[in-house]
C-alpha cells in the first residue's frame, strides 16, 4: 500500500466515526426527543382517562401504546450507547479493549475473558477505531448466533504489528468467501465485509475459521502505525 493510499485510508476511517458520531447525535437530539414528548403525552391522556372513568377499552389501548414508546426508547438508547465511540483519542488501546469487555458482559450476561500479552505499542487513531469495532462486532454476532456463554479474546504485539484473536465455542457455520470474485456481497453478511473492509484499509491481515459444530475464531493482525 502506497503512503498515499495509508493516508486515504486513515482519512476514511476517522471520517467514518466522525459520521457515526454526528448519525447519533441527530438520533438523540431529534426522534429521541419527539418520542420523549409523546411519551409524555401518553401519560398525561392516560391520567386524563382515568379521571373521567373512560372505558376499560380505551385505558388499555392507550396504556399498550405506552409500553410500546416505552421499549422502543430503551432499545433506542441501547443502540445509540453502543455505537457512540469511547474518547478514541484520549485512551490507550488496551483501556478501549477492556472497556468493551466489561460493556459486553455487563449488557449480556455472558463472559469474556480477555488476555493481553504486554507490552502493547502505541497505536495510531485508525487502529484503535478498527480494532474497537471488529471486537464490538465479533463480540456481538457470537453472543446472536453462537450460543454460547463465554467468549475468548487474545490481544499481543509482533514487532510492529497488532494482533487480536477472538474466539466461542458455539456453534460455528461454513464461512461466505471474503476475498476473490465470489466474495459475497449478499446483506446478511455486511458484519463480516465490515470487519474484512476495515482491516484491508489498515493493510492487514483479516482470518476467519468456523465450521458447523466447531465454534469460531476471528484473527486480526493490522500494523500498529496503519
Amino acid at each position: 500500500m502506497t503512503d498515499k493510499n495509508t493516508l486515504a485510508s486513515r482519512r476514511i476511517l476517522s471520517v467514518t466515526e466522525e459520521e457515526l458520531s454526528r448519525i447519533v447525535l441527530d438520533i438523540h437530539d431529534g426522534p429521541v426527543q419527539y418520542m420523549f414528548a409523546a411519551l409524555s403525552l401518553l401519560t398525561q391522556l392516560q391520567h386524563q382517562l382515568e379521571q373521567e372513568n373512560a372505558s376499560p377499552k380505551a385505558l388499555e389501548r392507550v396504556e399498550r401504546i405506552t409500553r410500546l414508546v416505552e421499549s422502543s426508547l430503551r432499545e433506542i438508547k441501547s443502540f445509540l450507547g453502543t455505537f457512540r465511540p469511547p474518547e478514541f483519542h484520549k485512551r490507550s488501546l488496551l483501556s478501549i479493549v477492556q472497556g468493551l469487555v466489561i460493556q459486553h458482559e455487563e449488557w449480556t450476561g455472558n463472559t469474556v475473558t480477555l488476555e493481553v500479552e504486554e507490552p502493547l505499542p502505541e497505536v495510531t487513531l485508525p487502529v484503535k477505531i478498527a480494532l474497537y469495532r471488529i471486537l464490538q462486532e465479533a463480540l456481538s454476532n457470537s453472543y446472536r448466533h453462537a450460543g454460547v456463554k463465554e467468549h475468548w479474546v487474545t490481544l499481543w504485539a509482533e514487532d510492529d504489528w497488532v494482533c487480536m484473536e477472538v474466539v466461542d465455542r458455539g456453534r460455528g457455520f461454513e464461512p461466505p468467501p471474503l476475498e476473490g470474485p465470489g466474495a459475497t456481497e449478499r446483506e446478511e453478511h455486511i458484519g463480516l465485509r465490515g470487519m474484512r473492509d476495515r482491516v484491508a484499509l489498515l493493510g492487514g491481515v483479516f482470518e476467519l475459521y468456523s465450521k458447523p459444530g466447531e465454534g469460531t475464531r476471528i484473527k486480526v493482525k493490522v500494523p500498529s502505525n496503519g
